[in-house]
């Protein structure tokens, strides 16, 4: 038998065991679009054109009392009809099959990486599907805030909001992205992510090709590489998202087709934040859309930043309350109580805002899941061209909206000094 003296000389006939665990360490909290799926109760299928519904915007007139038996005129409220389309979202993956084969094997305990590699895609759609539902359609990721070169760009505002989070919030080394101007109409270019540097709130990208021409202000999405369109971008590409609904910057007076004085979210502004305040926005969705959310508090839900969830509960500490009321809704998310409603915490959320959904008017428009694209029974893996390889697109199609816009509210202006942010 070999006599071996040191470790390093059973080196040669050792094999590494790739132990058979994956653990997440990124954040994948997403209560909003948790709750969006199990909370809405008006989810519709699409059946290949927009989906219409009816508004009554108006109280009805011409009740009158007549000693002589005379009937009034007739006078009807005023209704409108609103509209919700359908939005497409994309992921493509690439597996090699050599690669594949080896990490199948069950006695070495390998994790294949076909299903690494899928589930990977599958928990980062959760995140996708929450900036989504943050946003307001246009596909935002950030603004640019400073020009150093053609290739070289700070950023800031995720969502487009002033002030809301880093400008990396929802950008990553890798991906695609387009610039255009202000008002999107001009597409200054198109350039892959080579790095990402943050420091605060600024997130300096060094782009992999130039873009001439970009301004402070610009927008920046992502988009599909040149090659495979000059011009095509997320830009307004996007499902509805708390932000258009909310429409605290005033840009969506016209939404799903209406635009009217009491088709509108409910909106005040406040640099603190307490339970006074939170009552206030509250009592004013029930007053002026009659939603009675204390009948039913699990049926509106608060969402604000981790940041904010905290001094809220700094204002509770003299009272000894912030661990007694709780409330946990569904998506097993568990929140503080205001006032009969749920305050839940959101790290994907824009900073200085705590917005109010009211979920039996919300409505979850999906015609297909998250899942790999493929006709009727054709493979859904398919061989790369002229590669040892294969590929799979996966693909959703859905939209998020509201049949009743007063019933939702946000409070904006928030000073939110603590910063708990999923990236760093």
């Amino acid at each position: 038998m070999a006599n071996f003296e040191n470790l390093e000389d059973l080196t040669p006939i050792l094999k590494n065991v790739y132990l058979p665990i994956r653990r997440k360490a990124f954040p994948l909290l997403t209560p909003l679009a948790a709750n969006a799926r199990k909370a809405t109760p008006q989810t519709v299928r699409f059946a290949g054109n927009d989906l219409f519904f009816d508004v009554k915007l108006g109280r009805r007139g011409g009740f009158v009392s007549s000693a002589r038996g005379y009937f009034p005129d007739h006078l009807s409220a005023t209704e409108k009809q609103g509209r919700l389309g359908i939005t497409r979202m994309y992921a493509r993956v690439q597996v090699d099959p050599l690669a594949d084969a080896a990490t199948k094997p069950d006695k070495a305990a390998f994790i294949s990486q076909s299903k690494k590699i899928t589930e990977d895609v599958m928990e980062q759609w959760e995140i996708e599907q929450e900036r989504v539902m943050h946003g307001d359609s246009t596909g935002t990721r950030a603004l640019v805030t400073t020009v150093t070169s053609t290739t070289v760009i700070e950023v800031q505002s995720p969502y487009g909001i002033a002030s809301s989070g880093p400008g990396n919030l929802h950008l990553v080394e890798g991906d695609v992205i387009a610039v255009l101007d202000t008002t999107g109409a001009t597409l200054r270019g198109k350039a892959q992510i080579s790095t990402i540097s943050l420091s605060g709130d600024t997130a300096t990208l060094t782009l992999a090709s130039a873009i001439a021409g970009m301004q402070a202000t610009d927008i920046v999405v992502t988009a599909v590489p040149t090659a495979t369109h000059s011009t095509d971008s997320s830009f307004g590409a996007e499902p509805h998202g708390l932000k258009g609904i909310m429409d605290v910057e005033g840009n969506f007076a016209t939404f799903e087709g209406i635009n009217h004085d009491r088709w509108v979210a409910q909106k005040l502004t406040s640099s603190t934040v307490d339970e006074t305040i939170v009552m206030k926005l509250l009592n004013t969705i029930r007053a002026r859309a009659g939603v009675d959310w204390r009948s039913n508090p699990k049926a509106l839900a608060l969402f604000t930043t981790t940041g904010i969830w905290q001094t809220y509960g700094d204002s509770l500490l003299g009272l000894r309350r912030f661990n007694a009321p709780s409330m946990e809704i569904k998506g097993g998310f568990t929140g503080v109580q205001v006032a009969g409603a749920v305050l839940l915490d959101d790290p994907w959320g824009p900073r200085g805002r705590i917005y109010a959904v009211h979920f039996p008017d919300t409505l979850l428009v999906d015609l297909m899941s998250f899942g790999m694209v493929s006709f009727q029974d054709s493979p859904k893996w398919q061989q790369a061209t002229n590669q040892d390889a294969f590929q799979a697109a996966f693909a959703t199609y859905w939209n998020y909206g509201v049949t009743m816009r007063s019933s939702h509210g946000v409070i904006s202006g928030i000073t939110d000094t603590v910063n708990y942010s999923p990236v760093f």
